[in-house]
């Protein structure tokens, strides 16, 4: 039985397991989380504000060692399981898209 056959998604880019603080906000809300893992399509976090499945974003990713964060226009809630949650990155400029991938990259 393949991966597909069991009901779940094939990843377009390779996720990683990272540490990291996001910074989020909308025209409804604003906060932080913390990034568990992530990859150029986007990324676990977990957050003490509650955030809701369809919610769009503006994102802030500090990346560890990184000067200035990476910045996503557009971010949409996926799932959110108790206080975790899962973000699509949906629009940001090819640079940062780039620098995101170039970083993720040099992770092993």
């Amino acid at each position: 039985m393949t991966v597909q056959q069991k009901g779940k998604k094939i990843r377009k880019s390779r996720r990683v397991d990272l540490k990291c603080l996001l910074g989020f906000s909308s025209g409804e809300m604003e906060g932080e989380a913390h990034v568990t893992n992530i990859s150029t399509g986007g990324c676990r976090a977990e957050s003490d504000i509650n955030v809701a499945e369809g919610l769009e974003f503006q994102v802030i990713l500090q990346l560890p060692g990184q000067s200035p964060s990476v910045r996503v226009e557009r971010a949409s809630v996926r799932w959110v399981k108790d206080c975790t949650f899962g973000l699509s990155f949906i629009l940001f400029l090819p640079s940062e898209r780039a620098r995101l991938q170039a970083y993720l990259d040099n992770i092993k």
